[in-house]
């Protein structure tokens, strides 16, 4: 009896209960944004220090720490606009319209109307556009792979019946919204439509996951944590020291304060940070890795887990044949040449029965990965397709069904000058070789034993055993109708989806630098087993756990032994989540890799979401927040090298800030608690700190990078951005230039008056506080450039290798820099804003004299304590 769908009466009733539309989550304003730039205490506390600048009177040094603050504020709210765009993403890949029978009518509706219990017919070419429970199918094929992961086209039988126990790829009688038919026709009933849907739980799951902060982001707050508590203490203890012991006004108090709160202060760090981010994205791209969101290029670094995706990044995405079986054997392909009469039958027929194509165009096959890897065969190996497709001439066929598991093809062949009707049938092997009486051998054709099936049956066990996908293949001659009985066998042929060149040795490679990979599947746990064993992923089939054996598992059974596995296979978009947060509950780094709608959910839960560009979806894209260009797991492996080698830059872009400030503090504490006049004003140290220290900084952060950081296992993100070496070095180093910067500031008090009344000598001169602060500034400046390259250089000297050369940046920027140091104290104009002395020949020689003595007591104090460093570990 003909469905007549629902009736217009009952569409309106049920249209009551809600849309076909995904629910979008709800979004960041940018307002929103903005604001939340706001939250980091140096912002608050630069914020605080050109308030009171401004309510003094100093408006130029008020203005720039605000220009400071707004160009974080702009820099870090642009790198957020790029937001979240997963759900809207997901909302596009709705289909627009669907084919429906309503009131008894055959009619074209947006697919957004359908409601549950709509009769809804299926075409090639056309998207599902809701859960469908199948009535009718007719050889029914559905790509799945955006929702499933699985590679191939899933046959659909509405006579095999599923439940929600089931796993999505295996519920032959389901259709899924934003699944793609590739082949056949069917019908189907609306099941669940919007968010009930299996892609509406995807799009629920989305809006529930929150990214966590980065590692860096952690680091680089904690220790503005720190420097915020430090400076607000250092400057109360400051205040109180001036006022009740030296007597000093509050006016001058202040301005020392804000002085000391912008010494403590490293204003450039969080745009030297971000700067050096920007342009490891743009190194990244240059090597296929778009990277989407800053804060990602340093967790590639730190990633000890990579969970990847098999199909089309591990492996090729296109099905291969990789063994044949003939004559009672099984045969490697390069074993065989053309003029083999058996092998020549053989490929013929899976070429005739076949409806795959080749476009001399594009040069690349179309159809069924399947059946495209016979063509590919022919062409790679020069076995004349061209010449074999065209002497045959189909006519007819019986396609392929799931009952049957086989499809005929029947044919005009030219064989000789002579034209024969040969029909080839293809498929499984139990469904063939129970159709065939006879057998093609080297001496032509013979009747089929009881051992040739014996044979041919083993064999086909045995490739199936090793994950291959096995197909036979026999033919009749001199039929004017296709028919499936008493054929002749030729022989089998095996396939597989094969690894891609060179991932095994970058498998190989991550499991050396300390990183765990993962294959997470939608592919049967066999399959997915036998790929991971060839790369080295995994040793041993108890290494594998399907999605089945997940959801059977106590949620804390398998977080406790998820370390166990390296192959999770046939896994659902929860499963995927669960696998990623398992792995987070141990303390790893996780990055996922994906590329359908189903992977957009585990892409947002890791650490890092790594998307594929050539086949991903436009969801998965934006789920993630790094972009493979060519789909390459060897790809990833080079984003993690630049990540750490980022990173290390980064590091030595913190520690040379950090260092300066340290410096600056120790110089300012030091006069100032001793009841000297502050040996800075507030604009000189924001030079100091914004020209002469962020350049050189940002410089280090663009360092050579080396291949070398491969070898070394992945930094504990616990541990912080800085260890306590790095602590001790800022410490030494800070100190030794804080106390050649407050010698110069007293030089010219010594010079002048000698050691005697130092704080009465400068008391009330103006002019001499002047020309103090003029040395001790240029000294701190250019002192400063130089100590970039003993925070660069490491295990030798600084200045007196290759290495300590090799940054070019920095090199340019040290010379400029001197240059402007230089020329401040010579253009009047310049002078007079930093509110500095003139000076003669003299006293810029003895300026640089000082400086270069202060760096090469560092570098020597510094190569010793490495030295030191090193010798203590070779005796642990």
């Amino acid at each position: 009896m003909e469905n007549k769908g629902l009736t217009s009466t009952e569409v309106a009733e049920r249209a009551k209960k809600g849309k076909n539309v995904l629910t979008q989550g709800k979004k960041k304003s940018l307002m929103a944004m903005i604001l939340g730039q706001f939250a980091s205490p140096l912002l608050l506390l630069l914020i605080a220090a050109s308030v009171i600048s401004i309510a003094t009177g100093e408006f130029v040094d008020g203005i720039i720490i605000i220009v400071v603050v707004l160009a974080n504020v702009v820099i870090g709210t642009v790198q957020e606009v790029s937001a979240e765009k997963s759900v809207e993403a997901l909302k596009q890949i709705n289909a627009s319209t669907a084919v429906v029978i309503r009131d008894g009518v055959q009619k074209e509706i947006a697919a957004a109307d359908l409601v549950v219990g709509d009769y809804v017919v299926l075409e090639a070419g056309r998207v599902v556009p809701a859960d469908l429970l199948l009535v009718q199918t007719s050889s029914l094929k559905l790509n799945e792979s955006a929702l499933t992961g699985e590679s191939l086209a899933v046959e659909k039988d509405c006579n095999e019946k599923s439940d929600e126990k089931t796993p999505l790829g295996d519920r032959k009688d389901k259709a899924f919204m934003s699944t793609l038919v590739e082949y056949g026709r069917g019908d189907g009933i609306v099941e669940k439509i919007g968010d009930d849907t299996e892609i509406g739980k995807i799009s629920r799951m989305l809006n529930k996951i929150t990214k966590q902060e980065t590692p860096l982001q952690k680091n680089l707050n904690s220790i503005s944590m720190v420097l915020g508590i430090a400076g607000v203490i250092l400057c109360i203890l400051m205040f109180v020291c001036q006022i009740f012991i030296y007597e000093t006004a509050i006016i001058e108090t202040l301005m020392i304060s804000i002085a000391f709160a912008v010494a403590v202060i490293p204003e450039g760090l969080a745009t030297v940070v971000t700067l050096v981010l920007s342009a490891g994205i743009q190194k990244m791209s240059k090597r296929n890795a778009i990277v989407k969101q800053i804060h990602a290029v340093e967790t590639l670094g730190a990633v000890n887990v990579i969970c990847s995706d098999k199909t089309g990044t591990l492996t090729q995405n296109k099905m291969t044949v990789v063994k044949w079986y003939m004559l009672g054997e099984e045969r490697e392909p390069g074993s065989i040449k053309s003029g083999d009469k058996v092998f020549d039958t053989l490929l013929e027929g899976f070429l005739a029965c076949n409806d795959a194509k080749y476009s001399s165009e594009t040069g690349e096959e179309i159809g069924d990965p399947t059946e495209t890897a016979f063509i590919k065969y022919a062409k790679d190996n020069d076995l004349g397709y061209d010449a074999i497709m065209s002497h045959i001439t189909r006519f007819d066929e019986i396609p392929f069904d799931s009952d049957r598991k086989m499809m005929t093809t029947l044919g005009h062949v030219e064989k000789g000058g002579i034209t024969k009707n040969i029909s080839y049938t293809k498929g499984a092997i139990d469904s063939v070789i129970v159709r065939c009486d006879r057998i093609l051998d080297e001496n032509g054709v013979r009747n089929i034993t009881n051992e040739d099936v014996l044979l041919a049956s083993r064999c086909a066990e045995k490739m199936s055993s090793d994950a291959l996908r096995v197909l036979a293949l026999a033919y009749r001659e001199g039929d004017d109708k296709p028919q499936e009985k008493d054929m002749i066998f030729v022989g089998l042929a095996a396939m597989i989806d094969p690894p891609k060149s060179g991932v095994k040795e970058t498998v190989d490679e991550c499991h050396h630098a300390g990183i765990d990979v993962a294959m997470i599947t939608g592919d049967h746990k066999i399959t997915a087993f036998a790929i991971a064993k060839e790369l080295d992923i995994a040793t041993d089939i108890s290494q594998s756990i399907s999605g089945a054996e997940i959801d059977a598992t106590d949620p804390e059974e398998f977080r406790k032994n998820v370390l166990n596995y390296r192959v999770f296979a046939r896994v659902s978009p929860e499963n995927k989540v669960q696998i990623v947060q398992a792995f987070q509950s141990h303390g790893k780094i996780c990055s996922m890799t994906g590329d359908g709608v189903n992977d957009a959910p585990s892409l947002k839960a890791a650490d890092i979401g790594v998307a594929m560009g050539i086949g991903g979806t436009e969801v998965a894209k934006d789920a993630a927040e790094v972009i493979l260009v060519d789909d390459n797991f060897i790809t990833i492996k080079n984003a993690v090298m630049e990540g750490r080698n980022l990173f290390n830059n980064i590091k030595k872009s913190v520690v040379y800030l950090l260092r300066s400030n340290f410096g600056e503090v120790i110089l300012m504490a030091s006069a100032i608690f001793a009841g000297l006049s502050s040996p800075l004003s507030t604009i000189q140290i924001l030079w100091v700190n914004l020209l002469t220290d962020t350049a050189p900084s940002l410089a280090l952060g663009m360092d050579v990078g080396s291949d070398a950081v491969m070898n070394e296992k992945p930094r504990d993100v616990k541990s912080g951005i800085l260890n306590k070496g790095d602590y001790l070095n800022i410490v030494i180093q800070g100190l030794i230039s804080g106390g050649v910067a407050l010698l110069a500031f007293l030089l010219p008090v010594i010079t002048r008056y000698g050691m005697g009344d130092i704080l009465g000598n400068i008391s009330g001169n103006e002019e001499l506080l002047r020309m103090c602060r003029t040395y001790c500034f240029s000294t701190l400046a250019i002192n400063e450039m130089l100590m970039a390259y003993v925070c660069k250089t490491k295990g030798s000297l600084a200045f007196a290798t290759k290495e300590s050369w090799n940054n070019k940046a920095l090199n340019v920027i040290t010379v400029i820099g001197i240059v402007l140091q230089l020329a401040v104290l010579v253009i009047p104009p310049m002078r007079s804003l930093l509110k500095l002395a003139a000076v003669g020949i003299s006293d810029i020689a003895v300026i640089l004299l000082i400086a270069v003595v202060g760096v090469m007591v560092n570098a020597a104090i510094t190569l010793a304590k490495e030295r030191l460093d090193i010798k203590r570990e070779r005796n642990l």
